[in-house]
């Protein structure tokens, strides 16, 4: 008969990371009955998300999330400095009108 398949959750499943780290892989595998694939295919999870096995972000993440609001933060910037400058053109388009 077929064993229900088991389900954890993100927390369970940093916990048992952070166990494997400290005590040994077999020997928290074999506590919790995983196969070692579910570790990995886990511990590949994680680490895809940015998430170390402190439960933290990885540097390298954070700089990803760093750059993309720093582009973000530019194309603003130079989206306002384009209007400005249709705007300047426009008025001086105007002011020659009147001027002639």
């Amino acid at each position: 008969m077929a064993t229900q398949r088991r389900k954890f959750s993100d927390e369970e499943k940093l916990n048992v990371l952070q166990q494997a780290e400290k005590m040994g892989t077999s020997n928290v595998l074999r506590r919790y009955n995983i196969s070692y694939s579910v570790y990995s295919r886990w511990k590949q999870n994680f680490m895809e998300k940015g998430i170390n096995q402190s439960g933290t972000k990885t540097e390298n993440r954070l700089l990803l999330e760093e750059n993309t609001r720093l582009k973000k933060i530019i194309a603003d910037m130079a989206l306002s400095l384009a209007l400005k400058d249709e705007e300047l053109h426009r008025l001086g388009v105007l002011n020659e009108k009147k001027n002639l």
